[in-house]
């Protein structure tokens, strides 16, 4: 099956007749499910000159899910790129560094797993993903940064104010750390839960007793307590999961255990509000000296 270059932001130009989310026409829209392969190769050809024309710099990469889990696969090594999970300013990030050992497991037609010393990140890709690309036209996609986005009712519901005790983190990556316990930090994102796990029996302690404060209250009461635990920062989205174990470096007052505060109450960068039908939950940013892979 031929991959739709729909965004779910349906537009016509009025000049051109054309769509301003995947630049087909209004016929090649309602064609597209019964039309032939090679109807659908011959607009997928145009498609970068019309968005060109109409000054459409967003667009849907024509991956499929295998493809677009052999791409994830080949960019989990050193100068492979980095990933990051959750929304705009509020993510965590997951790359290995020259010289890091790092493991990585292919399980099924669409989980993929990679461990380091510092994270750990696993995708679980669903068959309604998106590849969005910026990238200029003709240019490679992957020498841009790429946004994987799931329909809104896909998306992982967005947390409930306050902390929340999730109980034991019985999906972690690692089996070891299936009895620690997950909460919720409630950040107002939609899409994305960011989270501390910790088996620190006094930090335990203290989390419980200050359920369903939020952040701002959370960490004028516990925030310096924390930072010294260190425990490990998780945040769960609709593809899957990243896991930060660094330590948290020290305490600061305007970003407190940054990234995972969100930029402005904004939960997409800009250029991606028009994706009312979309929820962006993913970003990959390859490195500038990577040769990469080839883009599926």
């Amino acid at each position: 099956m031929t991959t739709s270059p729909c965004l779910g932001f349906c537009r016509l130009d009025a000049s051109s007749s054309q769509c301003l989310g995947c630049a087909r026409t209004a016929d090649e829209i309602t064609a597209w499910r019964d039309a032939p392969p090679a109807f659908l190769e011959r607009v997928w050809s145009e498609l970068p000159a019309r968005r060109e024309r109409l000054g459409v710099g967003l667009h849907r990469l024509k991956w499929t899910r295998d493809g677009l889990v052999d791409f994830i696969a080949g960019t989990l090594r050193a100068g492979g790129g980095a990933w990051a999970f959750g929304n705009f300013g509020g993510a965590s990030e997951f790359r290995v560094d020259p010289g890091e050992d790092c493991t990585r497991e292919l399980i099924g037609p669409s989980r993929v797993v990679a461990r380091t010393a510092r994270a750990a990140i696993r995708f679980d890709v669903p068959e309604p993903i998106r590849v969005l690309s910026r990238a200029r036209p003709g240019a490679e996609p992957r020498r841009g940064p790429l946004v994987l986005a799931v329909p809104r009712g896909r998306s992982r519901p967005g947390a409930r104010p306050g902390l929340a005790a999730f109980g034991p983190d019985r999906d972690a990556i690692d089996g070891r750390d299936r009895d620690a316990r997950l909460y919720d930090l409630g950040l107002p994102a939609r899409g994305a839960a960011f989270c501390l796990r910790t088996d620190d029996p006094g930090l335990i302690r203290r989390l419980d007793d200050c359920l369903g404060l939020e952040w701002p209250d959370l960490f004028s009461n516990l925030g310096r307590r924390i930072v010294e635990a260190s425990p490990a920062r998780v945040v769960l989205g609709p593809i899957g999961r990243v896991e930060a174990f660094a330590p948290i470096a020290a305490i600061d007052d305007r970003e407190p255990l940054a990234p995972i505060q969100l930029a402005g109450g904004r939960d997409v960068p800009n250029g991606l509000e028009s994706l009312d039908a979309l929820a962006p939950c993913a970003f990959y940013f390859p490195d500038e000296a990577a040769s990469g892979s080839p883009s599926p």
